[in-house]
């Protein structure tokens, strides 16, 4: 086990945890989306295409981040 990768998970974890708590204290507008990543083919769901604009453009970066650890 590379402990580089499981650091970096754990900040992503973080970071996320971190952006959800932050955007609960506005729940008026609330848009939510989401990407599911099956081998190399990204899920990408959201209630407005710019949800699912943002999600697809944080799936290509999530399998850039991977590509670049295999290597």
């Amino acid at each position: 086990m590379r402990l580089d990768k499981v650091f970096i998970g754990m900040m992503l974890i973080f970071i996320g945890l971190s952006l959800f708590i932050l955007s609960t204290a506005s729940v008026e507008n609330v848009k939510y989306g989401g990407v599911v990543i099956i081998g190399p083919f990204p899920i990408v769901f959201g209630s407005s295409i710019d949800i699912a604009i943002i999600g697809l453009l944080i799936a290509v970066v999530m399998i850039l981040i991977v590509l670049a650890l295999l290597r």
